[in-house]
């Protein structure tokens, strides 16, 4: 799936989900995956990316590494340059339907 990251002017970053009935706050990118969109941005405003749980060529990955109630936790894999842990909101179940284990990324 694409999904589209985007910057406010405070320099919070939100995933764009205009389908999500939740609150605005349950989509803000924090706990690590907000500087990850920050390394991944060219214009420092947006990010585009093709979001899945197969296998997608020229793309890193995520590998969760912990999970609760809250969220989970990602380690991120084939990436150079960027070396932090990112923490995804469960509002990654409204999409996938669960944690996944392996999420693939790649840049559009």
């Amino acid at each position: 799936m694409e999904l589209t990251f985007e910057k406010w002017e405070n320099g919070q970053w939100f995933v764009v989900l205009p389908e999500y009935d939740g609150d605005q706050e349950d989509l803000e990118m924090v706990d690590g995956a907000d500087n990850l969109l920050d390394f991944l941005t060219t214009d420092g405003l947006y990010v585009t990316a093709d979001v899945s749980m197969e296998e997608v060529t020229n793309s890193f990955v995520l590998n969760l590494v912990a999970h609760d109630e809250m969220g989970g936790t990602y380690q991120i894999k084939e990436l150079e340059g960027f070396n932090q842990d990112v923490w995804l909101c469960n509002v990654i179940h409204f999409l996938f339907g669960k944690h996944p284990e392996v999420i693939y990324f790649k840049l559009r």
